[in-house]
């Protein structure tokens, strides 16, 4: 079942694309991440969400396990002041 993990931050957008090529520079050929997608809030431009796709939770939770992984999280929350994550199991997804 296909797995969305969300994160919240605060940055430019700029930086925002700048770090997710970075990391997936950084780790070519390691990461089960399939799509990472930055946007920036419209009434708080501050405010960045990125939507990261997986296969699934497994998946997901095993590319959180890498040690570049791990680095990039530890360096983006130094860089950010914190970041909020959150895990979704897509439980539909309907072409509208």
């Amino acid at each position: 079942m296909r797995f969305y993990q969300i994160m919240e931050f605060r940055a430019s957008a700029e930086d925002a694309v700048a770090d997710i090529h970075r990391y997936k520079e950084t780790m070519a050929g390691q990461t089960t991440a399939r799509r990472a997608t930055v946007c920036v809030d419209r009434d708080d431009p501050g405010l960045v969400v990125q939507i990261v796709e997986f296969d699934s939770y497994e998946e997901a939770m095993a590319n959180n396990a890498q040690e570049g992984t791990q680095e990039a999280a530890a360096e983006a929350e130094a860089e950010t002041g914190g970041i909020t994550y959150r895990n979704l199991e897509v439980v539909e997804v309907v072409d509208v």
